[in-house]
């Protein structure tokens, strides 16, 4: 796995902690009842120094059946990841900031009765390890 296969895994952990209906899964779509994140197609852009600090966005999406459940998920998981004063590290990064870009909203209802609810996120880190030049 890479680096940032590495950093998505320990958002996920960290944001399963707030307690949420259902495991996260990676990929762009959740599935039926479920939460799911991705590394959006965005720019993958650098900071500072530009060798070792990354600025990665993610979008975080929500379906279920019950609309109040999807929406409040999607709340208490950002509320959750913006309040940390603590992140995830590994000797290969340290993730330093992860804050709200786009706050939860209402997407759409599919035809097998599933609410579905959007956001997005943007994860500050800095990469560690043999690979910076």
């Amino acid at each position: 796995m890479s680096v940032y296969d590495d950093v998505l895994t320990a958002v996920i952990d960290l944001a399963e902690q707030a307690g949420v209906y259902a495991p996260i899964v990676i990929g762009p779509m959740p599935p039926d009842n479920g939460i799911s994140i991705a590394w959006s197609a965005g720019n993958l852009n650098t900071f500072m120094d530009k060798k070792a600090a990354v600025s990665m966005s993610a979008v975080l999406n929500c379906k279920h059946t019950d609309q109040q459940t999807a929406a409040d998920a999607l709340g208490r998981i950002h509320t959750f990841l913006n309040m940390r004063k603590d992140y995830p590290s590994a000797p290969s990064f340290q993730i330093t900031n992860i804050e709200t870009t786009g706050a939860p909203v209402y997407l759409g209802r599919e035809e097998n009765s599933q609410w579905l609810y959007g956001s997005s996120l943007e994860v500050k880190f800095y990469l560690r390890g043999d690979f910076i030049g």
